[in-house]
């Protein structure tokens, strides 16, 4: 069963750093606010908290029109991205509808927006699905994953979108290639795939 990891694409309106931050709402100088949130960041192992309605991402980027971007402890998502994520297997998750906005409050993307967070009870245990003889990883002296150059599964995963529990590919997205090909036939932008096994000479989405 072939799958893919998703990957940046240089495009248009499509960075690769997202220049901003996420709030509640809107403030003049929310940019130059931290995120102090209970569903960014929990103390103590506490589980994070949900995810509110909306959110307002206040950014110094001009533009935006990617469909898929890994960012801010989880991914932000075009509308056509989250139907394809909600007519297919991609486990439980959590979205907000995210307003993307100059720092002056201006609207800067035609698209719809989404921030959508995986818990941690969500991420794949990489023991359970990788083929850790077969994949090409660099360990360190604790046996900790170091790198993933190639990877390679031993039990396909059954979800069409996935995350694995592993420090190095925090926020690394999977899919099927049934995936691939439904998200292809709306033409995503600023995000392609790349079919495992190669994985470490590419950037994550």
């Amino acid at each position: 069963m072939q799958h893919f990891t998703l990957t940046s694409k240089q495009e248009a309106r499509c960075p690769v750093f997202l220049n901003g931050v996420i709030h509640e709402e809107f403030s003049d100088g929310g940019y130059d606010r931290p995120m102090h949130y209970a569903w960014h960041y929990a103390t103590g192992g506490a589980p994070t908290a949900d995810l509110p309605p909306e959110l307002w991402l206040i950014t110094k980027d001009r533009a935006y029109d990617f469909d898929f971007h890994t960012s801010f402890g989880g991914h932000v998502v075009s509308g056509d991205f989250l139907s394809l994520m909600r007519s297919t297997d991609t486990g439980r998750w959590q979205a907000a509808r995210l307003h993307p906005v100059s720092t002056t409050g201006r609207r800067i993307a035609r698209k719809d927006y989404f921030f959508v967070k995986f818990p941690p009870t969500e991420l794949l245990k990489v023991e359970d699905v990788v083929d850790l003889e077969n994949s090409k990883i660099d360990f360190r002296r604790d046996g900790q994953i170091k790198k993933v150059w190639e990877l390679r599964f031993r039990r396909p995963p059954k979800r069409d979108l996935f995350l694995l529990d592993c420090i190095p590919l925090l926020g690394v997205a999977f899919c099927s290639k049934r995936f691939a090909d439904s998200a292809k036939l709306f033409g995503p932008k600023g995000v392609d795939f790349v079919a495992l096994p190669d994985i470490g000479t590419v950037r994550s989405a």
